[in-house]
């Protein structure tokens, strides 16, 4: 087994944790590559330790991996998705975070997730994406979203945002921005800004409205295979255009085109470990007192 750990830590309980990992996993006779800055972490980080190391998707995809092991929060997992990109490598989310939708094996129970890999005993989940461009090939953050792409005032005055779907005029958005979530991206920015949860198996989008200075606006879901044509008007001239964190300032006379990636990221699910156990245990979701002893 061929098994790319990749993490980015920051404390001294984190790094002890990632050599913990890395020596399980060369006790259990994986070959393993590692993310570039986490070699110097690694006590016995030498050739017989490592196969390689990488630091891009080009070199990731060379080593081949079987799994891709992303160790920290959610953000971490997706800058794991965005260097595993296109290449249907399934990623295991272990959490050092907080909550950890993405990462929902932790400290306690890896080794027990390796066990459920080596049996073949997981499912594949497949995440949609959402690609972003520009009408003249202005540069962006990025260019794909696991989460969501989101649009922001630069300053303080607020924004207009026109939204076409499918050519057909669908709203114009006042207020201090818009989110366009997947629905992974659902139960991030977009529910802390009243928007619903979705199933990460749906093929559907969600425009969720930042502060909208408006009372009759709200989320609406969309098929995910809408295209979706965004034009933002401000009077600083400028917005500020966020794709899964990754932030830029823009010029408003740009026209940014939304739709469907054409590729999928796949993430592993373990026996026990649902989506809908995964909301009720981290988002308290449903909590009732009544429900106690009657749940299934």
């Amino acid at each position: 087994m061929k098994i790319a750990v990749y993490s980015k830590p920051t404390t001294d309980d984190g790094k002890k944790f990632i050599v913990e990992v890395v020596r399980f996993l060369c006790g259990e006779g994986v070959t393993i590559s590692a993310f570039h800055l986490l070699k110097e972490l690694l006590p016995a980080a030498s050739e017989e330790t490592l196969a390689s190391t990488f630091s891009s998707q080009q070199e990731l995809s060379t080593f081949c991996p079987d799994f891709v092991f992303s160790i920290g929060g959610d953000g971490t997992f997706i800058d794991a998705a965005n260097l595993v990109g296109d290449s249907g490598v399934p990623i295991l989310g272990i959490n050092t975070g907080r909550i950890g939708f993405l990462t929902n094996v932790n400290r306690n129970n890896f080794r027990e997730a390796f066990d459920f890999l080596k049996k073949s005993d997981y499912q594949i989940e497949k995440r949609i994406l959402l690609q972003i461009k520009s009408d003249h090939g202005e540069p962006l953050p990025a260019s794909f979203a696991l989460n969501d792409i989101s649009i922001h005032p630069h300053g303080e005055s607020i924004n207009a945002v026109k939204v076409q779907a499918n050519g057909e005029h669908l709203n114009t958005y006042w207020g201090d921005g818009l989110i366009v979530a997947t629905p992974t991206g659902s139960t991030a920015y977009s529910l802390s800004c009243g928007g619903p949860i979705l199933v990460p198996s749906a093929n559907v989008m969600v425009l969720t409205p930042i502060a909208s200075h408006s009372l009759t606006v709200r989320p609406i879901v969309l098929p995910v295979d809408n295209e979706l044509r965004i034009k933002v008007e401000s009077r600083s001239h400028r917005f500020v255009l966020s794709v899964d964190s990754h932030r830029l300032a823009m010029n408003d006379e740009v026209t940014l085109t939304v739709s469907r990636a054409p590729y999928t990221i796949q993430t592993i699910r373990l026996p026990n470990a649902g989506f809908y156990s995964v909301i009720r245990e981290k988002l308290l979701w449903g909590l009732d007192k009544r429900n106690f002893n009657h749940h299934e």
